[in-house]
């Protein structure tokens, strides 16, 4: 078909990252066989310190050698050793990088099948990920093995996809890729009509992109000859300048010759007497010729200094300006100053005010939650006891009325604790004890501790920490953080739901990730940006009417901060919330 001829190489070309088809499979030059050894001994080191992470890299670096060789079966076998072992420290961006390399690899054995199983999954890694430009790679990288096996509907949804992200993020290039390669598809497909649509398309991309570039390149060489044209106006200027200067001293100079030539002619006819009168008028002659000389010299000098002037009045104009420019805003920036002065003064006034105001705030709400701590403890003991030995005495419509009492104290138990805390929090009487932490020990403390109050829901509260996990936190801040965390996720949470504690793969050794996962009622995105802030936050009630001051997951903030961590909420509606909690990684310093 004449119309494939046309664009066939450029496709070749654009794709030149696509699959080729089965090569000849070559031997391994003496070099890359000694690299091949030196990086298998490195693997079996890192893989007997528990270094996945290096080993995995030395897989990869063997199996590129071998695809370099087109030994294919090698190539993927240590590719298919490098995938498990970032598998297991869940290394999702390496996951994606290597199933991508496998689905090029068994693309080049032509194993089409398994390629596309490869492909797809490199997809949804990307997608999980939110990656539009590797996203766009993956699609594209699908849609040719579905050429390949002839499924052109298929390869063409995916290049559609691929379109509409390349149009979203106004990607000239990747636009014109697309359009290239949906019409190298539907001309496979036998539909002539569409794949000369995205030819056209294509080629006036193409050309757009071209054009671009041209006017850039006549930009520049433009701004450059106009430099040169005028450097040459400028010198030009000043060779006639000169030019003009001698020619009025040599006509100045000829006409002394000439006066000079006509004495000498005059002087052979005269007497003696005429000799003394033609002398006379020949001095004349000369004083004047040499006054002209004289004259024109001065002119000369006197324009040169004229220009001089000129030159002089025009600096000194722009200095007086400058001057003037400077004094004025000299004068403005000192009454800028002083009402700024003055400006600090009352807001340094305001703010001991405030401070001393903020003081005595905090002072009585320490107070007030120390004189309620004390009987809210009581009556909790009280419940528990008669929970726990006199339960069966108790009528059963009763032991409802105590359940949710208790529970209701529980809660306001918990909220004065967060005051109290939250109020040292603002007086700065809160002073961190950096220790070593175990993760797993103090989330399973607050897990049996919130059992009963989980259970009332049917909710199912799970510990996935390692017992093994340390981190350099306080341990009393740590433990009222996670206890919140999960007392907040509880409440939120609807009748048989689950809890989860877990740790967060990190790739950074200094840091730990502990992310406390409900599937409670999730939250909008305005609600997500005011957890933080007290005027904007309002407590809400949870899924069986608890209630709460909207206090808990700021002192959590503070108190992370105060051990120098961060907390981070992320959630959707009706599916559920994740808080990833950061702790620094214990010393050995």
């Amino acid at each position: 078909m004449r119309f494939n001829k046309k664009f066939k190489y450029f496709i070749f070309i654009l794709f030149s990252i696509g699959f080729q088809s089965k090569a000849q499979v070559l031997p391994l030059s003496r070099s890359d066989s000694g690299r091949v050894l030196q990086y298998q001994s490195q693997y079996e080191n890192y893989l007997n310190a528990n270094n996945f992470t290096e080993a995995s890299r030395m897989m990869n670096e063997i199996g590129y050698i071998y695809w370099n060789y087109n030994q294919y079966k090698r190539a993927i076998s240590f590719y298919e050793k490098s995938l498990k072992l970032n598998g297991n420290i869940e290394n999702s961006n390496g996951i994606a990088m290597i199933h991508n390399n496998l689905g090029m690899l068994y693309a080049d054995a032509e194993e089409y099948d398994k390629a596309l199983s490869h492909f797809t999954q490199t997809l949804a890694a990307r997608r999980a990920q939110k990656e539009p430009f590797s996203i766009i790679s993956s699609l594209i990288n699908r849609s040719v093995v579905y050429n390949n096996i002839k499924k052109y509907n298929l390869s063409i949804n995916d290049l559609q996809e691929a379109l509409n992200l390349a149009r979203e993020l106004n990607d000239i290039k990747q636009m014109a890729s697309t359009y290239a390669m949906l019409s190298e598809t539907y001309e496979k497909a036998g539909n002539v009509d569409e794949s000369l649509k995205y030819f056209s398309l294509y080629k006036s991309f193409h050309d757009q992109l071209q054009k671009k570039e041209v006017n850039k390149l006549a930009s520049d060489l433009e701004a450059e000859s106009l430099k040169k044209q005028l450097a040459e106006s400028v010198a030009k200027t000043k060779e006639l300048e000169l030019e003009k200067n001698e020619i009025k001293l040599k006509e100045s100079g000829q006409q002394l010759q000439n006066a000079k030539q006509k004495n000498i002619n005059l002087y052979q006819d005269l007497t003696n007497a005429e000799m003394i009168v033609g002398l006379q008028k020949r001095d004349l002659i000369i004083e004047k010729a040499n006054a002209e000389v004289a004259e024109a010299k001065n002119l000369v000098l006197e324009k040169e200094k004229n220009y001089v002037y000129i030159i002089a009045g025009i600096i000194t104009f722009f200095v007086l300006m400058v001057a003037a420019i400077v004094y004025l805003n000299s004068r403005k920036i000192k009454a800028q100053n002083q009402q700024l002065h003055q400006q600090n003064l009352a807001i340094a006034a305001q703010k001991e005010q405030l401070s001393v105001s903020n003081d005595v705030k905090n002072k009585i709400f320490s107070i007030i939650a120390h004189d309620l701590r004390g009987p809210i403890a009581s009556l909790q003991s009280f419940f528990e006891i008669i929970e726990e030995d006199y339960y069966e005495d108790i009528p059963e419509d009763l032991r409802d009325i105590m359940s949710q009492l208790k529970n209701g104290n529980a809660q306001i138990s918990t909220i004065l604790d967060n005051l109290l805390n939250w109020a040292k929090t603002q007086m700065a009487e809160l002073t961190p004890k950096i220790q070593e932490v175990n993760i797993f020990d103090l989330v399973d403390e607050n897990i049996k501790l919130l059992q009963r109050l989980a259970e009332g829901k049917e909710i199912t509260l799970v510990n996935e920490i390692p017992t093994d996990l340390t981190a350099s936190s306080d341990l009393e801040m740590t433990k009222i953080v996670f206890r919140n965390l999960i007392q907040n996720a509880i409440k939120f949470t609807k009748k048989k739901g689950i809890i989860k504690v877990q740790i967060n793969p990190n790739e950074d050794d200094k840091k730990v990730e502990v992310v406390v996962i409900d599937s409670g009622v999730g939250m909008s995105e305005e609600k997500v940006n005011t957890l933080f802030n007290l005027k904007s936050n309002k407590s809400t009630y949870g899924t069986n009417n608890e209630k709460g001051t909207g206090l808990g997951l700021v002192l959590c903030n503070d108190f992370i901060r105060i051990c120098g961590g961060k907390l981070k909420v992320t959630s959707e509606l009706n599916i559920g919330t994740t808080i990833t909690v950061t702790l620094n990684k214990k010393n050995d310093a």
